[in-house]
Formats: structure tokens, C-alpha cells, sequence
């Protein structure tokens, strides 16, 4: 499978006391270009949340580039950078990713 007409999928598995409101269930969608694509995404915009996705999707690129399946097995679930109200932050927000087919919507599994 060609998995330029893929998108990864951030979903979030867990939140709690979120600054920015956001829910377990929400996507945050994006293309392999490592675009945001803002009308799939249901989760408000988070810097915190998006900056510890930048470096899994440039590995996704990578391993798309090597015909690879974009989604490592052993990096796909993240944190936000907030630290968590336990520790003097706000909150936390916690993600699973995956790659599905972005015509279909399916999961496309390696």
C-alpha cells in the first residue's frame, strides 16, 4: 500500500484539568506532509500537544520514505508538555497514534 493518501490520527486516550479544554476522544488529524488538517480535527489547537507530535511525524515521513509503515510500533503514544497539575502545571493530555486511509477513514494497520 501507498501511503501518501494516509493521515495520522492523534487520538486522545486520556485528560484531565486540559488549559485548553480538550477531551479523551478527540483527534487531532494531519497529513504525511505533517500538515494539520484543522475540518477533521475535532481537539482544540494545543502548542503543548503539537510540539511533542512534530518529531513523530517527521519519523513518519521517514519510515514512509523507507516503505516502512509510518507509525512505529514502539512511538506512538505521547504526552503533552504541561507537567500536570500534580506537579504545578495545569493538566495533562495523553495520545495514541495511528494511520488511516484518508478517502475510506479505515485504519490501515502495518
Amino acid at each position: 500500500m501507498k501511503y501518501q493518501n494516509c493521515e495520522i490520527v492523534a487520538t486522545v486516550t486520556k485528560s484531565f484539568h486540559c488549559a485548553n479544554m480538550i477531551k479523551a476522544g478527540e483527534v487531532l488529524v494531519f497529513d504525511m506532509q505533517g500538515r494539520m488538517l484543522a475540518t477533521k480535527s475535532t481537539a482544540n489547537l494545543c502548542l503543548g500537544i503539537i510540539a511533542k507530535l512534530q518529531p513523530a511525524i517527521l519519523m513518519a515521513q521517514d519510515r514512509m520514505a523507507e516503505g516502512l509503515h509510518p507509525i512505529s510500533p514502539r512511538y506512538k503514544a505521547f504526552d503533552c508538555f504541561d507537567t500536570g497539575i500534580d506537579h504545578g502545571g495545569t493538566g495533562k493530555v495523553f495520545v495514541d497514534l495511528h494511520l488511516r486511509d484518508a478517502d475510506t477513514q479505515d485504519r490501515v494497520e502495518p
